[in-house]
């Protein structure tokens, strides 16, 4: 079962390096797991294109086999759980965020006699099908609009944290627009977009496009398959720009310029399926996250030197419900 979840975890990553990192194993460790798990079943899953790792038409019936396998498990032992009387592990899943480590350390200390297990990665889709499948409890999202983000799954419920929160844009510090205290999106249809790492589709690109075709430009989106550190690293060298969270750290020779209008914003939530987890859990969950998102405010945005005298560019944060 163990291999299985590898890989629908490289099929969902779209790339080995970033499955290796949801895994928290090293590439060259997961590569020769894989090869491992090929040797088995008798043949090669994925093949390499420009997009990242595909999967072969041996990969495609491994796994839908592997889904609806992994599926059953899941159901099996969230079901068993409900005739234990201890409680069992908090099991959480995120998007990434710089906010991360912050969040789960406030998380441990206030809940210390539960253990969390986490489950992370760049897809809203992904998490989704994590939680449909009762992988975890439940997963935090910071999602586009209604209309492109991935469905609620069945039975499950969602709940808003920051909304709205309008998303930024990352320049070179040489950007011509860079001394600007505010970007129109119409003043950026020739520069390149760098988009989050490859992954499953949730959506994000979608709403993308449609903001900027609804300012008469579609996007030029380059360099799909990079981490963090190396979209930070391309802003700087004048490559390209990005959209960013408020929460979004200081990056060296990068500016960051609120986008007039809010064309973009995105949905901070949480999503959980009620027979599973605590209205109290939930709420301890939810009030450790906008305490951490505040203080990650605190640190990043108001380093902004517009942040103080351009309201529209904050975020609203919800408190738990009662």
């Amino acid at each position: 079962m163990r291999h299985l979840r590898v890989v629908c975890r490289l099929a969902d990553s779209g790339s080995v390096s970033k499955a290796a990192a949801a895994l928290g194993v090293s590439q060259p460790s997961l590569t020769a797991q894989l090869h491992r798990i090929e040797d088995t079943i008798g043949g090669p899953l994925f093949e390499r294109s420009p997009f990242g790792i595909l999967p072969t038409p041996l990969g495609k019936h491994v796994l839908g086999r592997a889904r609806a396998m992994l599926a059953d498990m899941d159901d099996l032992l969230g079901s068993s759980r409900r005739y234990s009387a201890r409680p069992g592990p908090l099991r959480l899943g995120s998007v990434r965020t710089v906010m991360f480590g912050a969040w789960l350390s406030r998380l441990e200390e206030l809940l210390p006699d539960r253990q969390i297990t986490t489950q992370v990665d760049t897809s809203c889709a992904v998490l989704t099908d994590l939680l449909a499948a009762d992988v975890v409890d439940v997963i935090m999202l910071g999602r586009c609009d209604d209309a492109h983000a991935p469905p609620c799954p069945a039975r499950a419920v969602e709940q808003t944290m920051v909304y709205p929160e309008p998303f930024a844009v990352a320049l070179p510090a040489t950007h011509r627009l860079a001394s600007r205290d505010e970007i129109q999106l119409a003043d950026l249809a020739e520069d390149t977009w760098i988009i989050p790492p490859a992954g499953k589709e949730d959506g994000d690109l979608a709403v993308l496009r449609e903001a900027c075709e609804a300012v008469g430009f579609s996007p030029q989106v380059r360099y799909p398959n990079l981490d963090s550190a190396e979209i930070e690293q391309l802003i700087g060298e004048g490559r390209g720009i990005c959209l960013c969270a408020p929460t979004v750290r200081p990056i060296p020779t990068t500016v960051i310029r609120p986008l007039a209008g809010q064309p973009v914003i995105w949905r901070r939530a949480l999503r959980w399926r009620p027979e599973t987890i605590s209205r109290a859990d939930i709420n301890v969950i939810h009030q450790a996250f906008i305490d951490t998102y505040r203080a990650t405010i605190a640190d990043n945005a108001t380093t902004h030197p517009w942040w103080q005298t351009t309201p529209t560019a904050h975020p609203t944060i919800h408190a738990p419900c009662a």
